[in-house]
């Protein structure tokens, strides 16, 4: 069984992700850049590595037995090329949003990329909207293999649509600008009039966090209105399967940062949740608009907010849409089925043999 060196951002239990540890005929070695990264100890064992304590690459490639190294992150690809210079392993490099961008990235960075795609053999896009991006910087369209994030079915089953009086929307995501909480918030407060019983829940800390409490004062959403931000993941399920309607209100931040896919839209949309969403980024390619969701226009507070009323007003269209995106994630966002398709992506590399 081939061995890939697998690295990303940090430790916790938001990177421990199955496109490292569940890749089907694949072993893994989980390396992080140096021990303040290992944020979560409990997830450390014997298949974590620190890049930091690797003295001879050549000597660790060859002890370890591995055949392939997979940044998963821009950034990381760049941090890894020396290492696939000295031990001529492949390079996999997977870009994930802000890597796509020029968004607080050091001096340098676009230089940095070009040498990247120069030198590095595949690379994998979490959407059709940053593989044109990284395309347009100068990645060869031949190295790129699109490769979207998945969902394990089993842990979001499909249930039909709340049609009760209630009226609970949910949003889940980081507090940083381009998850567009704020841009949700003062929708919200423009309905509040029409939809006395609505509330809004918004599950995620970051470092806008004081911001959000601060807007919702300053919009007097008083009870209506809840912010989680410390929701363990295994939660996430159940706290969706009570909610009505699921709001992605992503748009591109000051910065430049863009999303490319948010996980929770497709976990939202697999759980039969009806899902309000923004034309932003690589959105458009797991909604339709009016087919698996509703789409409005990014960073705009009066077109969601109309298209929240239409949702809470059109209780009928849900188990329309609901069908069709659980569809949707079926079809093309399986987790499995996405990993048995990274696998394939190795053996092209590796030459079908393991």
């Amino acid at each position: 069984m081939s061995k890939v060196i697998h690295m990303n951002l940090r430790v916790d239990p938001t990177q421990y992700i199955p496109q490292i540890r569940d890749i089907p005929g694949y072993d893994y070695i989980h390396l992080v850049r140096q021990p303040k990264y290992m944020v979560n100890l409990s997830l450390l064992n014997e298949k974590v590595h620190y890049y930091s304590e690797i003295f001879s690459p050549k000597e660790y490639v060859k002890k370890n037995n591995a055949s392939l190294i997979h940044a998963h992150h821009g950034q990381l690809g760049l941090l890894l090329l020396p290492f696939k210079e000295e031990t001529r392993l492949p390079l996999v490099t997977s870009f994930r949003g802000r890597d796509a961008t020029l968004a607080n990235q050091p001096i340098g960075y676009l230089d940095g990329m070009k040498l990247l795609f120069e030198q590095g053999e595949r690379f994998f896009p979490v959407c059709q909207y940053l593989a044109q991006q990284i395309n347009m910087w100068g990645c060869p369209p031949e190295k790129i293999r699109v490769l979207y994030g998945g969902v394990d079915l089993d842990l979001f089953p499909y249930r039909a649509p709340h049609l009760n009086d209630t009226q609970n929307i949910i949003s889940i995501g980081r507090l940083v600008e381009k998850k567009g909480h704020h841009i949700l918030m003062q929708a919200f407060k423009k309905i509040k009039t029409k939809f006395p019983k609505a509330t809004l829940t918004i599950i995620g800390g970051g470092e806008l966090e004081g911001y959000i409490k601060s807007l919702a004062t300053q919009l007097n959403l008083g009870t209506s209105f809840r912010l989680l931000n410390h929701v363990p993941k295994s939660q996430i399920p159940e706290l969706m399967a009570k909610a009505d309607l699921f709001c992605a209100p992503s748009l591109t931040a000051s910065n430049g940062d863009v999303e490319g896919i948010p996980n929770t839209i497709k976990e939202a949309m697999a759980t039969g949740i009806p899902v309000l969403a923004t034309n932003h980024a690589g959105i458009p390619e797991i909604i339709t608009h009016n087919r698996e969701g509703i789409l409005v226009r990014e960073n705009d507070v009066n077109h969601l907010a109309q298209a929240l009323e239409y949702m809470l007003l059109d209780r009928q269209s849900w188990l329309k849409f609901s069908l069709a995106a659980r569809q949707k994630v079926e079809q093309k966002f399986d987790q499995n089925n996405l990993l048995l398709l990274q696998a394939k992506y190795y053996d092209e590399l590796l030459g079908g043999s393991r």
